[in-house]
């Protein structure tokens, strides 16, 4: 926004941080699956029906489970970002997530982060899933934040 460009050229002793955090796992996250799983889709052709149940929702979970942050990892970013002596102006606090946060900003259509996983789920499945354990391990490594 224009005010946000404003205030990030003007000299002022005040000091603003966008927190931009990736996927986050929560109690919400989990509802949100489980409903998914039951959901009634009778008005739905089958093909679509399948497609959601046996490939996105499996995907989708997988995605999350790879990449999400747990609500206390964000706010101990946040904590450090508040106390720092000089903060950025973004900061994005899941560096494994940032590739996906570089798709969508790459265009503004939404069409390449789409594009992007309709090709790994349908073409390169394997890859796709083999990129997902890789992140889950660089994770687990990095104690499940990205400092």
């Amino acid at each position: 926004s224009v005010l946000l460009s404003a205030l990030s050229i003007c000299p002022s002793t005040l000091r603003m941080t966008l927190v931009e955090p990736g996927p986050v796992g929560t109690a919400f996250e989990r509802k949100v699956y489980e409903d998914a799983e039951k959901m009634d889709l009778a008005g739905v052709d089958e093909e679509t029906a399948r497609i959601f149940r046996e490939i996105y929702l499996p995907y989708s979970r997988k995605v999350f489970n790879s990449l999400a942050q747990t609500p206390e990892e964000i706010a101990e970013q946040t904590l450090q970002l508040i106390t720092a002596k000089e903060p950025p102006f973004r900061h994005q606090t899941n560096r494994v997530y940032m590739p996906m946060t570089a798709l969508k900003h790459a265009d503004p259509t939404g069409r390449l982060p789409l594009d992007t996983f309709y090709k790994l789920l349908f073409k390169h499945d394997s890859l796709f899933t083999a990129s997902l354990g890789l992140l889950r391990m660089l994770q687990k490594r990095a104690g499940k934040s990205s400092k």
